[in-house]
């Protein structure tokens, strides 16, 4: 490691980073450094680095550097893997690699790589906007998505094949054990885990060779607007493929990174999302509405009584008169304990009644905005 590196983080990402790790500051007379030191092991032994207040201060790098080896060997952490670490600290990374057909390139002409960055911001912009509003299509983005693409950075390219990188601040709320409340996920994060989402519903309609997981996944994915967004970023690219990773900031977790493998979007990811886009387009949502008839179907992703903070999908499928002679089929989301009450009611055979807002995508109706929730008495 040389004096360079130390540009690639900040005092404070790295303070913040040792806070995290339960690290605690010490008084110290001198106001130039601060001392921060680990709790006690077993045989009594802790480790202590000592940061800089500055950086404009004559030796802070050469302190920095020292407090960063110090610091790895005490974590047993490769330097590399810790600095990856310090330079993702506040911040979610959206990483686009760029592959030609054939060879590699360093650079891209200006025109291409002016339009691709300008249809990658109207994606993430896009993305806020559903996270927003989770529709299957919009006409026109709202205020929500300029003012978060207003607060991306773009970040460093990288070589080898040409790369575009978009950062996005995430302001982590710490949350202390002893309140007993659940982290706060900010809206940064959820935009990035819709990505996630949505990307990895793409390769799952890849592999199914269906749109179905798109149409149906919207809520928590890709609307239209997104697909779109993606496929004229692909078509502007000249034939160029585009690996998407996504990297999260480590001060909050995410249960996507566990399972997280880069996309690589090419020709049957660009089929699939440009005929997903047509499908959403075709969306119907309708006014508030009674919804009555009996359940056909039952999907819960964990038993309800197990599911403690109501965070994992319970879902009914109803048998619904929408007009005379017209029966579709039309999801409902439920709370975990009107979800027990769904379970018993399609054991008796007995009726449900809700409110709620019914949205078409594709073939699929699903219900938003669901209330009132009743089981009817048996006839």
């Amino acid at each position: 490691m040389n004096e360079l590196d130390v540009q690639d983080f900040s005092i404070s990402d790295l303070r913040r980073y040792l806070l995290r790790k339960g690290w605690s500051p010490e008084r110290h007379p001198n106001g130039r450094i601060e001392v921060l030191k680990t709790k006690p092991n077993n045989d009594g032994d802790f480790s202590t680095v000592t940061l800089p207040s500055s950086i404009e201060y004559s030796n802070s790098a050469s302190m920095l550097i020292e407090a960063f080896k110090s610091i790895a060997t005490h974590e047993n952490t490769a330097p590399d893997q810790l600095l990856n670490r310090l330079r993702r600290w506040g911040k979610d990374v959206l990483l686009a690699r760029l592959f030609k057909i054939q060879g590699n390139e360093n650079s891209l002409p200006l025109r291409v790589a002016a339009e691709g960055i300008t249809r990658l911001k109207d994606f993430i912009g896009y993305a806020a906007y559903t996270q927003s509003e989770p529709k299957p299509f919009f006409d026109k983005a709202g205020g929500v998505s300029s003012a978060f693409t207003n607060q991306c950075r773009f970040g460093h390219t990288f070589q080898g094949s040409f790369g575009l990188t978009i950062e996005c601040p995430v302001e982590v709320v710490p949350v202390l054990p002893m309140d007993q409340n659940p982290q706060i996920i900010p809206f940064e994060r959820q935009v990035f885990d819709r990505i996630a989402n949505g990307l990895s519903i793409l390769r799952t309609s890849i592999d199914r060779d269906s749109l179905d997981p798109m149409l149906q996944g919207y809520r928590l994915g890709f609307s239209a607007n997104m697909c779109r967004a993606l496929t004229e970023t692909y078509e502007l690219l000249e034939g160029r493929r585009i690996e998407y990773n996504i990297l999260w900031n480590p001060e909050l977790e995410s249960a996507n990174e566990v399972s997280w493998r880069p996309f690589l979007f090419e020709g049957r990811a660009h089929e699939f999302a440009r005929e997903a886009a047509k499908e959403l387009e075709k969306s119907e949502i309708l006014e508030d509405s009674l919804i009555e008839g009996t359940i056909v179907q039952l999907r819960s992703d964990l038993p309800p009584g197990l599911d403690e903070q109501a965070e994992f999908e319970h879902v009914i499928t109803m048998s619904w008169v929408r007009e005379r002679d017209q029966v579709v089929r039309i999801r409902i989301p439920l709370a975990p304990t009107q979800y027990i009450q769904a379970c018993d009611a399609h054991k008796e055979g007995r009726r449900i009644r809700i409110y709620g807002v019914p949205e078409k995508a594709g073939k699929y109706w699903s219900l938003t905005k669901p209330h009132d929730f009743t089981v009817l008495a048996s006839r």
